[in-house]
């Protein structure tokens, strides 16, 4: 039987194991590239300080036009020195290649809802979700 190497991403600055410790520390990141800048929706790629690990993060809000509260979600997504490279090179269409980038990597999702609590959790590839 054959065994699967386990990738390992980041260190314990950048990628604590805790959900919360990790988007606690996304401020360690550099920021490299934005791909895709829009008002409600960018791709953005991120390096830690620390260890050189590239990180992809992508930002969704929904504009509800009530209160200016709108809800808002991230997904960081570690990323390999080629993933990210591509993800340079499609430019302002990177946002096109994400459901296929990673689907089973670890990723960190940041959930701002409207109304509740913020919270942070592990999930896998980047999630999608509807924006402006």
């Amino acid at each position: 039987m054959a065994t699967q190497e386990c990738e390992t991403f980041g260190c314990v600055t950048c990628w604590p194991s805790d959900a919360v410790r990790a988007w606690d520390h996304l401020t360690v990141l550099q920021g490299l590239e934005e791909p895709v800048a829009e008002s409600h929706f960018s791709v953005r790629l991120r390096c830690c300080r620390q260890c050189g690990q590239r990180f992809l993060t992508v930002f969704y809000e929904t504009i509800d036009w009530d209160d200016g509260k709108d809800p808002q979600f991230w997904t960081v997504l570690p990323v390999t020195e080629t993933e990210a490279g591509s993800l340079i090179a499609a430019g302002r269409h990177a946002g096109f290649e994400l459901r296929a980038l990673a689907p089973q990597r670890r990723s960190l999702c940041h959930d701002s809802p409207k109304a509740g609590p913020k919270r942070s959790y592990w999930s896998l590839g980047v999630v999608p979700r509807p924006h402006d």
